[in-house]
């Protein structure tokens, strides 16, 4: 019966070492690696609207850094009188900085939207964009909107962030253009009587190429079931909007005012 082979060891060393500083460093970075939840293309901020909100305790996210982050725990809190306030800015509050996957689980998971009180909504905007017409990336921009019955409501308000924050509406507005680049803003829900509002908001209402295609997007990111009817969905410019204070508010597009100050 023949032996076993003569494994040598000439001119090798002893046993590798497992626990030296390099190696440690190195299991380390890749365990990091392995539990760091995937990151988003676009950080996003989660907004609150209440209809009934005192001015005892509005909060607003941080001022944008000189480098993007995100974080849960900066938040700034500004307090004034505890009165009911008519200033729509003023409901607002945030709630979140989104920037991974897991945070917008956590979140979305953690806000039951179906428990809105009437006139109640919610919004994800891209971080340090307000949920506002008048805000410098809204002005010159319009939105979508989708009348949707409640009973649907929580799925499609799912469907339509799943777009929004993988990238499926962005990729709809997308265009060559230099002068001035349209971009996805935010996303909307707003509870009414009968039914409730999901809107898509974009940067520029002009961009009319774009706007057809951003309704393409989430009619093919959409089940069957959860289809608007054929009347119940709409595109409208917010300088359309009486309430709009807006400057240049009637001048269309903002690809159309940008070429006005070039």
């Amino acid at each position: 019966m023949a032996g076993l082979p003569d494994l040598r060891r000439t001119g090798l060393s002893g046993s590798t070492p497992e626990n030296t500083p390099a190696r440690g460093k190195e299991m380390r970075a890749n365990l990091l690696n392995k539990l760091r939840p995937p990151p988003l293309v676009h950080a996003w901020d989660f907004w609150h609207d209440r209809q009934d909100r005192t001015g005892s305790t509005i909060t607003s996210p941080p001022p944008p850094p000189p480098t993007s982050s995100s974080s849960n725990n900066n938040t700034a809190e500004t307090t004034t009188s505890a009165k009911p306030t008519h200033n729509y800015e003023d409901r607002l509050v945030h709630l979140a900085s989104i920037s991974d996957v897991r945070t917008f689980w956590n979140v979305f998971n953690n806000f039951d939207v179906s428990a809105l009180p009437l006139r109640d909504s919610v919004h994800l905007f891209h971080q340090y964009v307000k949920p506002l017409w008048e805000d410098p990336r809204n002005v010159h921009g319009g939105c979508w909107t989708f009348r949707v019955p409640k009973a649907n409501a929580p799925a499609f308000w799912e469907r339509i962030a799943l777009l929004a924050v993988g990238e499926k509406l962005q990729a709809a507005v997308e265009s060559d253009r230099k002068q001035f680049r349209d971009d996805i803003c935010g996303v909307s829900l707003s509870v009414r009587f009968t039914s409730v509002l999901v809107q898509v908001w974009n940067r520029d209402a002009g961009h009319e190429e774009g706007i057809k295609k951003l309704l393409e997007a989430v009619f093919e990111g959409m089940e069957p079931e959860l289809m608007p009817r054929e009347n119940g969905y709409y595109y409208k410019p917010h300088y359309e909007h009486a309430a709009f204070k807006g400057q240049d508010s009637k001048s269309g597009g903002g690809e159309a005012a940008a070429s006005k100050q070039a």
